[in-house]
């Protein structure tokens, strides 16, 4: 994670009170109630956005059984919503719906082609961040939106687990289970679906598809249009 002063330091060592680096985002709802990310769509790119520096309010630590892997470095759950361009269009989508031919953006605006995108199916510790004003953070270099819904009515830091997604997992439930981005993971296995835990994650495309597969291949495609939504709640880091 990149704090307010330019240092990185592990997620796990943030704690409530650090400021960290972030972004306003135009059109963009902050600190509401639902997840305002999946409804944010541009055909602008990013004009206007700003980077700012804001407070870390809440941390929960957890674990979770599956994660996502995207180009070989980004471990989240895969309800965890990622900052991604998909042909015209800039919204936000879960890790599980991030596909090849999709660009993550970075701290500077430029763009990180999607190569890859693996599911795991082993536990692993998760950290969920609640940054309240912007609702976004830096995590390993590219623009996330933070755990809402698992972290909006806690202050302070705590251990409480926020492991998989109690909504449902399709329709237009706005159930408020949460996820958690993820580090290190006991076993290597692939496979084509986290045991245990339903698909909540959303995505601003019409047409995003999850990603069954031990890994994902193929260009991204589909449009941007309106909510996804499918319950659950949004993810977290895995450490």
């Amino acid at each position: 994670m990149r704090l307010e002063d330019g240092r990185l330091t592990p997620i796990e060592n943030l704690k409530p009170g650090d400021r960290v680096a972030s972004i306003q985002v135009p059109g963009l709802e902050v600190d509401v109630p639902y997840r305002a990310q999946y409804n944010w769509l541009s055909h602008h790119g990013l004009h206007g956005a700003t980077p700012v520096a804001a407070r870390v309010a809440s941390i929960r630590l957890g674990e979770h059984q599956g994660f996502m892997v995207i180009n070989r470095r980004l471990k989240a759950t895969p309800e965890h919503p990622f900052m991604v361009r998909r042909g015209d269009e800039w919204g936000f989508a879960s890790a599980e719906f991030i596909q090849p031919g999709d660009f993550l953006i970075d701290e500077h605006m430029n763009e990180e082609a999607v190569e890859s995108v693996v599911r795991i199916d082993a536990p692993t510790r998760t950290v969920a961040i609640h940054i309240p004003g912007t609702n976004t953070l830096l995590a390993e270099g590219v623009w996330v939106h933070n755990d809402m819904p698992a972290t909006a009515q806690s202050s302070g830091s705590g251990s409480s687990s926020s492991g998989s997604g109690s909504g449902s997992g399709s329709g237009s439930g706005s159930g408020s289970g949460s996820g958690s981005m993820s580090g290190s993971s006991s076993g290597s296995s692939s496979s084509g679906s986290s045991s245990g835990s339903k698909s909540s994650g959303s995505s601003s495309f019409s047409t995003s598809g999850s990603t069954s597969g031990s890994s994902s291949s193929g260009s991204g495609s589909g449009s941007m249009s309106g909510s996804n939504s499918s319950g659950g709640g949004t993810g977290t880091f895995s450490i």
